[in-house]
């Protein structure tokens, strides 16, 4: 007869182990799940619901670190947006701490939804961090995605207007989805389409559900068409070449262009069919300079950029502050307008003006290191599941960052929290097939 006694201590660390395991999982479970609720409230654009986002991103940054110190290590392992942004952080609290911001509490509250923002890349940076918890991301985003774009076409032909069928924007705009604004709804979708495609890639998916992922990035493509946002459709065909090329040089990857293919022949027909007669017309105009759009920023928006240099040289070397464009515009606005401009039409730009030269030089520091390494990802995972979503993630990024010269995705926290997750992820240095 035999007895097996376990140890006390081997006991508790297979307790300790097996609850790490679970609240790891619960991460994977519930940053993907934010990602996807943050839009559903407007884009996460209100203060409250911006609040809740930041706070719920620390929550999970906290959950991370204190399953970290349960194991006994807490480790955060080198990244390039590391440095850079702590720096660009720091650059930013001193405009509000420091009273140079003309006004300090409206730089605070954005400089703390930048924190957020962080908060959640790092956790996602360091969960995310094999095959298997990369697919579930990228399954997860792309199911959201595709859901959204149901609902923002339904929306289009039933609700005259309305979000949700019930709420009509106070202020007026071109609803679409569950955003007040089309250009931002075309934001979302422009980094998640690519993920959607990305699953195609992936060697072992059976040829049924490469379909199902082609069917469901069409779909969500046509909602940016039928959306009438000339931004984000253009964003959208940069992105699709881009990952075509990305697709041709990955191992295995010329077969899916065929499929592409056959997506980018569905996108202006889905979107055509369903149009009511305002999309061809509104892209029409496009041609049509001499026209004065319906939006106003449509017409204005080279004299808008104009005053935002102007606002960058007057504060050249740190900034004016973050979100302080709404308060200086006014002084330099050299048009005659009813409407006021809360943002430059142009992320790039309005940064410049908001953080001056220091902040543009750890932007770009930031936006190259990330880049190099993300590169270095892709070639290193090439044929592989896991070089598959981040071909899908860097196409996303790279068409969000287009789309920035134009609108301002990046003022939206529920799209500005999409982008951080899948550029940190992206970036994470050392990726393989794991």
């Amino acid at each position: 007869m035999s007895v097996l006694v376990s140890h006390p201590v081997l006991v508790q660390e297979r307790i300790a182990v097996s609850t790490a395991s679970s609240g790891i999982r619960f991460l994977t479970f519930a940053t993907p799940l934010l990602l996807a609720v943050a839009p559903l409230a407007f884009g996460a654009t209100t203060v409250f619901a911006g609040l809740v986002l930041v706070s719920v991103s620390w929550l999970l940054l906290m959950s991370w670190v204190g399953l970290s110190i349960q194991q006994g290590e807490l480790r955060l392992g080198p990244h390039p947006f590391a440095l850079p942004a702590m720096l660009l952080l720091a650059l930013t609290a001193y405009h509000w701490m420091a009273q140079t911001s003309v006004v300090p509490a409206t730089t605070r509250l954005e400089w703390l939804r930048w924190v957020g923002y962080l908060a959640l890349a790092v956790v996602a940076a360091q969960v995310f961090d094999s095959r298997r918890r990369l697919l579930r991301l990228a399954t997860a985003l792309g199911v959201a995605g595709f859901l959204i774009a149901v609902l923002g076409i339904a929306q289009y032909l039933t609700a005259g207007g309305k979000i949700y069928w019930l709420i009509e924007p106070s202020e007026g705009g071109w609803v679409f989805g569950p955003y007040v604004n089309r250009n931002h709804f075309a934001g979302l979708m422009e980094l998640w389409i690519p993920v959607a495609l990305a699953m195609t890639l992936i060697p072992e998916m059976p040829p049924l559900r490469r379909w199902l992922w082609r069917g469901m990035a069409a779909v969500m493509a046509s909602a940016v068409v039928l959306s009438g946002s000339r931004g984000g459709t253009f964003a959208l065909v940069a992105e699709l070449a881009l990952f075509a090329l990305i697709a041709v040089a990955m191992r295995g990857g010329r077969r899916a262009v065929v499929g592409l293919a056959i997506v980018l022949v569905l996108i202006p027909g889905i979107a055509f069919a369903l149009d009511r007669g305002e999309i061809l017309d509104r892209f029409k105009n496009s041609f049509r300079p001499h026209i004065l759009h319906q939006e106003e920023a449509a017409g204005l928006r080279m004299d808008a950029w104009a005053g935002t240099f102007e606002l960058f040289r007057r504060h050249w070397l740190v900034g004016s502050g973050l979100d302080t464009f709404a308060t200086l515009f006014p002084a330099v606005r050299s048009f005659s307008s009813d409407k006021i401009w809360t943002h430059a039409h142009n992320d790039f730009l309005q940064f410049l003006a908001e953080t001056g030269m220091v902040g543009g030089a750890l932007g770009l520091w930031m936006l190259v290191a990330g880049g190099r390494e993300s590169l270095r990802n892709l070639a290193r995972t090439s044929g592989t599941a896991t070089g598959a979503v981040l071909a899908g993630m860097f196409t996303g990024c790279f068409g969000f960052l287009i789309h920035g010269w134009l609108d301002f995705n990046f003022h939206v926290p529920a799209n500005a929290a999409n982008f951080a997750v899948l550029a940190a992820v992206l970036a994470r240095p050392g990726w393989d097939e794991i």
